[in-house]
């Protein structure tokens, strides 16, 4: 019988499933030098944020077929590796795109009106002084999008419910496919980057993506503009991030992925002008059990050819 490892707690109806066609292990959290020493009787996994799927680990999986990913990056697996050495590889784009788009409003709101600094102060009980706490409206403000894809265009669409002018960057996106979501294509990243009042970031993590936006591009923006990330955290260079923060060149920042998780930073920790969440973005119910059925469907399609 062909077997399955989920190397992640993830939901039970997909890890079900697949119990009706393999064998099937489940673990809570699995790291590289452990999966090494599992892995080699397994015919596929199953992966969700954290597993590294190396050449060292793909090198003492003889039986690997396929290897499914709950969720949409897959920077954490050699991807070129696995394709010579014929293992299917994975994702499920789609799975989460509703999550992580509802949690980029959140962090954009809660940085716009000070949520956080405001319920900290009122459970200090420090006093009533309201005018502490005066925030900026999401109306009539200008969001910029940078990465199109599912996520973007999910954003979009609850962007015009605020009624936010939106403009774009995505170099594989046509304009008059942004236009369909009420995106107005920018040539470049600078352009955007010096019209926005909020920047929303959903691109792969990639080569031509490490530190897009770094020293340069905060130099271009807003004073007043609100950074969110909620992609892959080196899209974002975070010490010119900081440096940015602190010196006031842009406004504030939403984050909820970061260059080293956790982050370890204690000047960055300490900045009051940005709110962060532990690389929670898709974590919701509806999205689990959606990447989780997905991520299982494609294990099935591909061990039982």
């Amino acid at each position: 019988m062909r077997r399955v490892l989920v190397t992640e707690a993830l939901a039970q109806e997909g890890i079900d499933l697949l119990r009706a066609h393999f064998a099937v292990d489940t673990r809570e959290l699995t790291s590289e030098e452990e999966l090494k020493d599992i892995v080699h009787p397994y015919d596929g996994l199953m992966i969700k944020t954290y597993t590294r799927v190396s050449k060292d680990v793909m090198d003492r999986a003889p039986r690997l077929k396929v290897v499914a990913r709950a969720g949409s990056g897959l920077d954490r697996v050699d991807v070129k590796y696995a394709e010579s050495k014929g293992i299917v590889v994975r994702n499920t784009p789609e799975a989460n795109i509703i999550s992580v788009a509802e949690m980029v409003f959140a962090l954009m709101l809660a940085v716009a009106r000070k949520v956080v600094l405001a319920d900290g102060y009122l459970r200090s009980r420090a006093g009533w002084d309201r005018d502490r706490f005066i925030g900026t409206e999401l109306s009539e403000k200008t969001l910029g999008i940078v990465g199109v894809g599912h996520i973007g265009r999910e954003v979009a669409k609850r962007a015009t419910g605020f009624e936010m002018r939106l403009i774009g960057f995505d170099p594989l996106i046509e304009a008059e496919e942004m236009a369909r979501f009420r995106v107005e294509k920018l040539g470049s990243l600078e352009h955007l980057l010096s019209q926005a009042d909020f920047v929303t970031i959903h691109v792969p993590l990639i080569d031509a993506t490490y530190h897009l936006l770094a020293e340069k591009q905060f130099d271009m923006m807003k004073q007043t503009a609100i950074l969110v990330n909620t992609s892959r955290g080196p899209v974002v260079d975070q010490k010119a991030l900081l440096i940015a923060l602190r010196e006031g060149k842009i406004a504030g920042a939403g984050l909820d992925v970061f260059e080293v998780e956790p982050p370890e930073d204690e000047d960055f920790l300490a900045l009051e002008n940005v709110v962060m969440s532990p690389h929670v973005a898709a974590g919701t119910h509806e999205a689990l059990r959606k990447m989780t059925v997905q991520a299982a469907e494609i294990i099935i399609k591909e061990l039982t050819k």
